[in-house]
């Protein structure tokens, strides 16, 4: 029993100290009165610091009366901090919604309307290892998880309602994780790891058809990761283990492809979340960077943004990207524990310049 004790005094020390460390990032920001931009000065800015969100209070929003009468009954709060987030995405109503492995949650904050909701499982238990997140058309919310090889539906409210069936000729989702929804075209494409295949589904549940093998060809992959569906039905595909971004049109036909191995500005070293802006240049998230890197519609690089570190524009094992339609830029910094939030600064067609990864 005293040792148990030990342990978790222990843990509690740690976490203080960690959330002592993340608080400062947030202080220290508000006590700036001037802009944070990248890249430095003499070069034009291109990308905003905006904030950081770690808990719904960071949106603005409240618990309602139910909630602080059952703390004050239970003699606790209960704080919903995002502790892994993992992939990302925002919806066209300011919804941001973010997977946390480590919670084994599907955090929600409604950017618009400052509210906030979690959703932690299905009818059949608790997510085991929630990674993927997208919505459809309605509002309704698909995860992919993991572990569980599952990829579920819930409606906007949070209801849970089925889960996708197993895909066509195959036994089932060998490890699900990435996921992107065509909300023009009513598809959604799900990323399986293992299998090294795409499955593609109607966004009401049907199963349409698969592509990929494992090989480095084209059309081919090595452990995808992430997915994103451009404006005009293109996926773009981080082929993580073949250190490289795959292209296709929605109907998984092999398109082009940009991105090498190396540790060198504008090479890859495990690409994973991808986000694309109104000027379509496209934004890959690279852990072992620290950083994401952006690129032009041809593959050629514009700006490497990011290091490692603790304050605003430092990363810690970065994941997942999204950018919604006013160009802001939502990153899950996933050992830092929270979304760090930027602003992509338009300026025409005048070029990125290129800054170096140290800002």
């Amino acid at each position: 029993m005293l040792k148990n004790k030990r342990i978790f005094a222990a843990l509690l020390i740690v976490f203080s100290v960690l959330t002592l460390g993340m608080g400062s990032a947030k202080d220290a920001v508000k006590e700036q009165d001037v802009k944070i931009l990248w890249p430095p000065p003499p070069f034009d800015p291109r990308i905003e610091y905006v904030r950081i969100i770690e808990t719904p209070d960071d949106i603005g929003a409240k618990k309602g009366f139910f909630k602080k009468a059952w703390e004050f009954l239970a003699g606790e709060a209960v704080e919903n901090r995002i502790l892994k987030p993992f992939g990302i995405t925002v919806d066209e109503k300011g919804r941001l919604y973010v997977t946390d492995t480590a919670l084994q949650a599907v955090h929600i904050f409604d950017l618009s309307n400052e509210k906030y909701m979690i959703i932690e499982g299905t009818a059949r238990g608790r997510f085991a290892s929630p990674v993927g997140v997208e919505s459809d058309r309605q509002g309704n919310i698909f995860v992919s998880d993991s572990i569980q090889k599952q990829v579920y539906v819930f409606s906007a409210e949070g209801k849970y309602l089925k889960a996708l069936p197993p895909p066509g000729e195959e036994t089932g989702f060998k490890r699900p994780t990435g996921l992107a929804v065509n909300k023009a075209a009513g598809l959604i494409y799900i990323v399986d790891t293992l299998g090294c295949k795409i499955h593609v589904y109607t966004t009401g549940g049907e199963y349409r058809f698969s592509f990929g093998e494992r090989g480095n060809g084209d059309g081919q992959f090595n452990y995808p990761t992430f997915i994103k569906v451009a404006g005009n039905g293109e996926l773009y595909i981080s082929d993580s283990i073949n250190f490289r971004i795959q292209v296709f049109d929605k109907d998984g036909k092999f398109l082009f492809k940009f991105g090498r191995h190396g540790d060198g500005t504008g090479d890859m070293g495990n690409p994973r979340g991808i986000a694309i802006d109104s000027d379509k240049n496209i934004y890959v998230v690279d852990p072992l960077f620290e950083a994401f890197q952006i690129f032009d519609r041809k593959g050629d690089l514009l700006l490497v943004f990011g290091k490692p570190g603790k304050q605003p524009g430092a990363f810690m094992l970065p994941s997942g990207i999204a950018i919604d339609a006013n160009d802001q830029i939502y990153v899950a910094d996933t050992y830092n524990s929270r979304v760090q939030v930027f602003r992509y600064l338009k300026k025409g067609k005048q070029d990125i310049e290129v800054s170096d990864k140290e800002n």
